[in-house]
């Protein structure tokens, strides 16, 4: 249906409506939050049906956007993942949004939660309540470790190297994540890393054989183009839920 209103409609009515459907589950799952959505200015913490603790967000447009997508409505837990999970890695983790969902829909796992972002400080706000099982770094997953300096742009950021060996941000390789683990094993990993999930995925990638799901937004023609390809090439099944690819192995 989706699909369907999105090649009838202009894309500013259809944009419009999507809108008005969020609020109106916003509504059915806080009303108070709802009601701060439309009218409300500032900062907010509301509980929400779908996650274990209250959650704060600014009323800003993407603030919004993300805790109606994947608190209210939950997409980033809306197509096929493991039965269970107890170590899960967030590239991506912006407010602890999709994090203190995976958390909620897995009780028994950790989360790993990377955000390069000043809004790591308020991803660590939302998932203090975690305790020990939400680990947040203010830091970017990357293919090779370096310095990079950051540019902050609406949901995401846009990161450039430096030369000189002082960039403001660290990176982490998948393979320095993987000895986090304390199985040696990502039950799922979530990317929603701005593009930079092309050169991490990118072959040969040989730590892909230690993870069970991958949850991906993908960014750019090329991603879209060739990152399937190697996914199904390493072993994945992949289907589509809205903007996100799931990815799994077959049981």
């Amino acid at each position: 249906m989706t699909r369907f209103l999105k090649a009838i409609l202009p894309i500013f009515l259809f944009k419009r409506l999507s809108m008005v459907y969020s609020v109106f589950l916003t509504a059915l799952d806080s009303p108070s939050a709802a009601k701060a959505m439309l009218w409300g200015e500032g900062e907010r913490t509301h509980r929400f049906h779908r996650i274990l603790h209250p959650f704060t967000y600014r009323l800003t447009l993407a603030n919004r956007d993300v805790v109606m997508q994947n608190i209210v409505r939950g997409e980033c837990v809306g197509g096929r993942l493991p039965a269970s999970a107890s170590f899960i890695v967030d590239g991506g983790g912006y407010i602890g949004d999709s994090a203190a969902v995976f958390l909620s829909l897995y009780p028994e796992s950790t989360c790993l939660v990377f955000e390069p972002s000043s809004n790591a400080e308020l991803a660590l706000r939302n998932l203090s309540n975690y305790g020990s099982r939400a680990i947040v770094k203010k830091a970017m997953l990357g293919r090779e470790q370096g310095e990079f300096d950051i540019f902050e742009i609406g949901t995401g950021s846009r990161v450039v190297a430096v030369s000189d060996g002082v960039g403001q941000l660290k990176v982490a390789t998948m393979d320095a994540v993987l000895l986090e683990s304390p199985t040696g094993k990502i039950d799922i990993l979530k990317l929603d890393i701005e593009g930079a999930e092309y050169e991490i995925l990118r072959p040969p990638t040989p730590w892909l054989a230690s993870v069970k799901c991958l949850v991906i937004e993908l960014h750019g023609d090329a991603a879209h183009r060739d990152i399937p390809g190697w996914l199904r090439d390493a072993g994945f099944t992949i289907e589509r839920h809205r903007s996100l690819l799931f990815c799994n192995r077959p049981a």
